[in-house]
């Protein structure tokens, strides 16, 4: 994965920021926070994602039916950081108040967030 760098995003009225950090050979972080505040509790989702480029060969090799099954190979966009916004939201995240991170890991279909607790990922 590339280089993570910060973006904006606008969701609901409200003026976020969001990086992308890889953490292991499946999985990415998601790092959104409040842009106007600057502070506040930043939300860290830990999602899915087998990246291409170092699953090259066994990505190569499975059959083509059974990919989907075997690789997360969707790639965060914005349109996925909206929904995990809202979806954190809606679970009690409080962008503009003052704490830690809210962590989460997204369920590997992309459906749901589940609230995870004790150390955060690397």
């Amino acid at each position: 994965m590339a280089r993570s760098r910060e973006r904006r995003i606008h969701v609901d009225g409200v003026d976020y920021r969001w990086m992308v950090r890889h953490v292991d050979p499946g999985h990415v972080v998601v790092r959104v926070w409040h842009t106007t505040t600057g502070r506040g509790t930043p939300l860290e989702v830990r999602v899915a994602y087998d990246d291409p480029w170092l699953n090259y060969g066994p990505i190569i090799t499975t059959p083509s039916e059974q990919a989907a099954e075997v690789f997360a190979l969707t790639p965060v966009t914005p349109q996925l950081v909206a929904d995990l916004i809202r979806a954190a939201l809606t679970a009690g995240w409080q962008a503009e108040d003052d704490g830690g991170p809210r962590r989460f890991t997204l369920t590997r279909d992309r459906e749901r967030l589940e609230p995870v607790s004790g150390r955060p990922p690397h």
